[in-house]
């Protein structure tokens, strides 16, 4: 669930980078792909942990197409959540089930009128052999738009398909307000309210049993070299019972994480 450790970490990992890249723009090749590993002690994705409240390892290459602000990536990342929710996955054989997740992605973002920028895309989160069925799916296709101006920026997210972590959801989204807020040479403030908006209901629940809101605050530190790191505090007000899957315990509450990232 990318970019979006990630709306989560990494997006705010390369806050530094971006803007340093950005002062050089002029001198930027017309075609970029770049590659980042990292390593958190926790990969959260709007609020709700993806790996159990434990560590994950990450990975993803990004190609930009300078002139025209296109872009193309993918990301993966260790997981644990749907294995967690899969019915025998209190057993260890069950767990190894999916200890992946693959993002796909594309868009195209630049600068408009007044200080203003936009990105538009399409994200697709997969989670190979996820055994959940067809009903539900775990695998997820969203629309995006955001608009920033300055540090501050406000997104919202479609889901197309199923919602990610439950089925029959189409119609579901998410907002994100947020902002990276620059307070010495290299450091920045990072700043996140989201509510997640679901759809239609379920066999179990409503559609509203799953609404939830969360929130994150933290910093991100270029450390050089294409080395960053990231230290935030998040939480939610999600429901314990509904995002405690199999009893492995609730994904939603309070912490603080840390994340490193490397850039190539």
């Amino acid at each position: 669930m990318k970019k979006l450790i990630l709306a989560s970490a990494v997006a705010s990992v390369f806050v530094a980078q971006v803007a340093h890249a950005a002062d050089e723009a002029a001198a930027a090749p017309e075609h970029v792909v770049a590659y980042n590993v990292g390593i958190a002690t926790d990969y959260v994705f709007r609020g709700i942990s993806q790996s159990r409240n434990k560590p994950a390892v990450s990975a993803g290459v990004d190609y930009s197409h300078t002139p025209t602000g296109l872009y193309l990536g993918t990301f993966a990342s260790t997981i644990s959540w749907v294995a967690d929710s899969y019915a025998d996955s209190v057993t260890t054989a069950g767990r190894g089930t999916t200890p992946f997740e693959l993002d796909f992605y594309g868009g195209i973002k630049g600068d408009m009128a007044a200080g203003l920028n936009y990105d538009v895309g399409a994200i697709y989160y997969m989670y190979p052999n996820h055994k959940l069925g067809s009903t539900p799916n775990a695998n997820t296709l969203e629309v995006y738009g955001k608009i920033g101006f300055g540090p501050v920026y406000l997104k919202g997210s479609y889901a197309l398909g199923d919602a990610i972590y439950v089925s029959d959801k189409a119609g579901s989204y998410y907002i994100d307000l947020g902002g990276d807020f620059p307070i010495a040479e290299g450091l920045v403030a990072n700043a996140h309210y989201g509510m997640w908006r679901y759809q239609n209901g379920g066999a179990v629940s409503t559609a509203s049993d799953y609404n939830y809101s969360d929130w994150k605050l933290g910093i991100t530190k270029d450390l050089g070299n294409g080395l960053s790191g990231a230290l935030a505090a998040t939480g939610t007000n999600a429901n314990k019972g509904l995002w405690n899957f199999n009893n492995t315990g609730y994904l939603g509450g309070n912490k603080v994480f840390a994340a490193l990232t490397k850039a190539f």
